[in-house]
């Protein structure tokens, strides 16, 4: 299990030299992002209630690998619950097809000495794109505007919590605004901060994949 970024330094990438330190709650720590590709590839893995827990830049490798020296930093260190990981390196499409016009070789050797050292040991092993991260631009927006109010370091108000999860004892499924509106005595920032950490961790469902986030997204209990 890797726990710790190899590297926490600032780097310019090639596509700009956009560098992120974001707390995630997940794996209760600061991250270090290096490019915008990254940072929305790691919202995506924040959110997803499959993942356990994660590491960026998990590994440097440095070694020979069937006679060829392997020198290459991973992206990513992924675990499900399921207690299953993998390593994935996060690359622009261009980078890797030799047809295109912004093809890097250098990039494209990289992912090939990675799939042969990730083969030669038996660990899995997944190339994420812009078209992986960027398949559903929706719920990936939808969490950029929910991830502020993400913050296990913050005291839960339980009485709040358990005043939207009895609304939806009794209603099934129910719109923010609804919530809302049974729930005067609250702000609307209140409700929103409550619904989103209880979305995030799992509590609630909502249709985030089909309707910006917002007074008419519904949500519900998981069963």
């Amino acid at each position: 299990m890797y726990t710790q970024p190899v590297i926490k330094k600032r780097r310019n990438g090639r596509y700009g030299n956009n560098n992120w330190i974001k707390y995630s709650s997940k794996i209760q720590r600061d991250v270090f992002l290096y490019s915008d590709l990254e940072y929305d590839h790691w919202i995506l893995i924040e959110f997803d209630k499959n993942v356990k827990y994660f590491c960026e830049q998990p590994l440097h490798v440095k070694e020979f690998v069937n006679g060829e020296w392997v020198d290459t930093i991973f992206d990513m260190w992924i675990m499900t619950v399921d207690n299953k990981y993998k390593f994935v390196e996060i690359k622009y499409a261009a980078d890797l097809n030799p047809n295109h016009q912004d093809f890097s070789k250098r990039s494209s050797e990289q992912v090939e000495k990675q799939r042969k050292w990730c083969s030669s040991f038996g660990h899995p092993y997944e190339v994420h794109s812009e078209d992986f991260i960027y398949q559903n631009k929706l719920l990936l927006n939808n969490y950029k505007i929910m991830l502020p109010y993400i913050d296990n370091r913050k005291i839960k108000n339980d009485i709040e919590r358990k005043s939207i999860i009895n609304i939806l004892k009794l209603n099934e499924k129910s719109t923010i605004r609804n919530i809302e509106v049974q729930l005067p005595h609250l702000s609307k920032q209140s409700v929103r901060d409550t619904l989103y950490n209880l979305i995030y961790e799992g509590v609630l469902n909502a249709n985030l994949g089909s309707t910006a986030v917002g007074i008419n997204t519904e949500v519900w209990l998981v069963e």
